[in-house]
Parts: C-alpha cells; sequence; structure tokens
C-alpha cells in the first residue's frame, strides 16, 4: 500500500468479526506473542553471544559458556534435589509426585520398576568395562583374586558384612543378650544393656540432623520440610507461628508458678523474668552474635545494622540508619519521661519524686552538676594568698590549713591579704 493512501477502515470479509465475541472471525490461530526474553536471547544467538551473561562467546554448537553452564547445573541439581526431598516430605513418589501404592515407600510402583532397571544396567555395564580391563568388579582399583571376579579386600569386606548381618540375625532371636553388642544381658523391659541404651538416640539424633542439613541446604523449611523457608529464617511462616505459640504457653505457665522462662528449674532474678545463670549466657549468646555480624559487614563493606549500603566514612552504619536510630532513641526518650512525669516521679531516675519546684530529684541534679558528668577533670581545690600591700605572693596551697599556716608564718591576717581560689567564700567564714 502506498505511504500516501489512507489506511483502511475496515476488515477484509473473511477477517471481519465481533470484537466481543469472535464470531465471524478468521478460525486461523494468531501467532503467539514472543516475551522480551526471547527476543533478547534472539540478538546474543545472532551475535554468537551466551544466551545467559551475553559477554563470552561460547564454544562451538553450545548455547552457554563453560561458567554459566556449570553455573546452571548447579543450579539444576539443587532444584532437583529440593524437589524430591519436597516429595518426599509430602509422601509422594520422588520422581514423579504420585501417591505410591505402599506407604513409607520413596518411589512408585513405576518409577520404582524403572530405577531398578537402570540401576542393573548400569551395574552389567560396569561389571564388564572392569572384566575387560582385567580389575576387580567390586572397586575397579586392584585385580581380582586367583578364579574369582572380586580383589582379596572385597571379598573379605564381603564376608564381614555377611558375618555381621548373621550375627545381628542371631541377636535378634536371642532375646537373653543385647541387640547391639551381643555380649552383655539387656536391661529390664529392653532389648539392650545400659551400655547400648543410648545408642538409638545418638543415632536419631544424627539422622535429624542430616536431615535439617539436607532442608536447609535447599532452601526448604527443617521443621516441616512441606514448605519454603520464611525470608532470612530456617523455618517457614507456619512452624515459626506454632512454635511461638508453645513458647508463650511454656512462659506464662513458668511464670505462673514462679520459675524462669527459659530453665524452668529455678527462681528468676529480681525485676527479670530469667535467673541470673539463664540471662548471663543469653547476654553472652547475643553479644557473641552481634560481632559476628559486625565483622561480616566490615568484611564486606556495608553497613553493620541494615547490611545493604556503604556506611558513611568513619562510622560503621550509614546515614539512614544512624538517623533511624536517633529516631527511635528520643522517641523512647519522650515516652519514658512523660510517663514518669505524669506518675510523679524524677524523669531520669523514674525512682524517687522531684525536689519542690524542679524537675529533678536532688541526686540526680547533683550528679548533672558534678564535674566527673559533665567531663570536666575534678581536681583539688588551690588557694593562692596575695599580701594586699605590697603584691607579694605567699605560694599557692591545696587545703584552708595550709594557708593558715603561711599566714601564721607570715604574721599576717585575713584583712592584711587576699586569697585566690576557685571554692566559695564561705570555707573561711568566721576566721
Amino acid at each position: 500500500m502506498p505511504a500516501s493512501a489512507p489506511r483502511p477502515t475496515h476488515l477484509p470479509a473473511e477477517e471481519a468479526g465481533c470484537r466481543c465475541c469472535g464470531a465471524g472471525a478468521s478460525t486461523e490461530a494468531a501467532p503467539a506473542r514472543r516475551s522480551n526474553a526471547s527476543r533478547a536471547r534472539d540478538r546474543l544467538a545472532a551475535l554468537g553471544l551466551c544466551l545467559n551473561c551475553g559477554r563470552v562467546q561460547p564454544p562451538d554448537g553450545a548455547k552457554y559458556c563453560p561458567e554459566c553452564k556449570e553455573r546452571r547445573r548447579a543450579s539444576d541439581r539443587k532444584a532437583a534435589r529440593k524437589r524430591r526431598l519436597l516429595r518426599s516430605n509430602r509422601g509422594l513418589c520422588q520422581e514423579c509426585g504420585a501417591t505410591p501404592e505402599k506407604p513409607r515407600r520413596r518411589l512408585c510402583e513405576a518409577c520404582n520398576e524403572k530405577h531398578l532397571a537402570l540401576s542393573r544396567r548400569r551395574l552389567q555395564e560396569r561389571k564388564e568395562e572392569r572384566q575387560k580391563a582385567g580389575l576387580c568388579v567390586q572397586c575397579g582399583n586392584r585385580a581380582p583374586a586367583e578364579g574369582n571376579a572380586c580383589c582379596d579386600d572385597c571379598l573379605a569386606a564381603r564376608r564381614r558384612t555377611y558375618r555381621a548381618r548373621i550375627d545381628r540375625r542371631r541377636r535378634q532371636a536371642d532375646r537373653s543378650l543385647c541387640i547391639e553388642c551381643g555380649r552383655a544381658p539387656p536391661a529390664p523391659d529392653s532389648r539392650r544393656c545400659p551400655a547400648c541404651q543410648p545408642l538409638p538416640a545418638k543415632r536419631d539424633k544424627e539422622a535429624a540432623r542430616r536431615r535439617r542439613d539436607a532442608r536447609k541446604a535447599v532452601g526448604l523449611c527443617i521443621v516441616c520440610g512441606r514448605h519454603a523457608a520464611a525470608r532470612g529464617r530456617l523455618a517457614c511462616k507456619t512452624c515459626l507461628a506454632a512454635e511461638l505459640d508453645r513458647y508463650n504457653q511454656r512462659a506464662l505457665a513458668r511464670v505462673s508458678q514462679g520459675l524462669c522462662i527459659r530453665c524452668g528449674k529455678t527462681a528468676p532474678a529480681e525485676g527479670s523474668t530469667a535467673c541470673a545463670p539463664c540471662r548471663d549466657e543469653r547476654r553472652v549468646a547475643e553479644r557473641a552474635r552481634w560481632h559476628r555480624r559486625v565483622a561480616d559487614a566490615q568484611a564486606r563493606g556495608v553497613c553493620v545494622h541494615c547490611t545493604k549500603r556503604p556506611p558513611d566514612p568513619g562510622s560503621v552504619s550509614c546515614a539512614d540508619c544512624r538517623e533511624a536510630r536517633l529516631a527511635t532513641h528520643r522517641r523512647r526518650y519522650h515516652t519514658v519521661t512523660r510517663e514518669r512525669q505524669s506518675a510523679g516521679l524524677c524523669p531520669r531516675c523514674g525512682i524517687r519524686p522531684p525536689e519542690p519546684f524542679m524537675r529533678e530529684c536532688g541526686p540526680c541534679r547533683d550528679r548533672q552538676r558534678s564535674y566527673s558528668y559533665r567531663g570536666m577533670p575534678d581536681l583539688p581545690t588551690q588557694y593562692t594568698v596575695i599580701e594586699i600591700a605590697d603584691g607579694t605572693d605567699h605560694g599557692t596551697w591545696q587545703t584552708p590549713m595550709e594557708v593558715a599556716a603561711a599566714l601564721a608564718f607570715a604574721r599576717l591576717s585575713l584583712d592584711d591579704v587576699e586569697i585566690l581560689t576557685d571554692a566559695g567564700p564561705a570555707v573561711f567564714a568566721g576566721r
């Protein structure tokens, strides 16, 4: 169509149709709209660059550079571990996500058969390769023993495993011996001797630790393993709320019983809900956690409070965090001051009532006027004796008694001299 020709205002008959219901429209499907990411990948492919970073030219026939390829593989492996673990925690098949026919199974019947067939084929291929190479089919490191496909070490290991299995079956059948060691008689109402009784709890603890580590590595809740962990936490929001409810109930019960809310064994310290050992332990833990956070933030060169922005020169925090903390301190100070004044107490200590026609109590006012509170050195009072008649300097002394001795030695009275001092004139009243 020429550039000067007007645009048609009506569609052709075969393309015309109702804009609301589509009646009479063409039956041919419109091409799918492509996203911006797809168009960006097409441009990078036309330039011969990596489709992920767009900076490096990948090898021939590849879409991604080696670094991006390894990063994508690591991400895919982590996603696969997370998917399998999430399905296992929900009681589903780890491969397809279907419900297994038998409870407490990792795979359904179809996936299990497929997995077994794949394992058998891989095992047979590995055995054939090692046999052709003249190596042990078990470890693949040493030559096999004469007349056997395995080496002497692997045969000895298989014999030990077989004897251990037979010995365990014998211990399970014989109830007069411990099921773990098979040497000592079991404890009453138990299958294990007193020395072996802690072993199941230890194994369960190790299994729980490995389970938590596996869930933490893929970003799942370490408690239930069914949901993603909350941001900055190790558990999901549901488990965190449930744990908070249990903590509140336990704390209320211990407070009503007059016990420490942490250990629940001793009475709490005065003015606190925790006993002195628990409080000190918590302070030490919080201080160590704060020191670790500060060290990590300083190593990364960010603010120690928000860990996002760089700190100001000569400081460990940024301007925004510093202003926010100052505003919080001011708000807390004004709130506490108003509460104490409304209760008729000194706004500084909140213990004693203020002096008449004053804002603070006597001890707080004296403390504010002291040299130590103002940051001034508390030097001893000095007295300089000057004779009025001729301006003779009779020395500088530390105490009034020394001044009196100097006047007696010079045979002078208080009317004959001028005493320069940083103390009030009441020191020599009545002399």
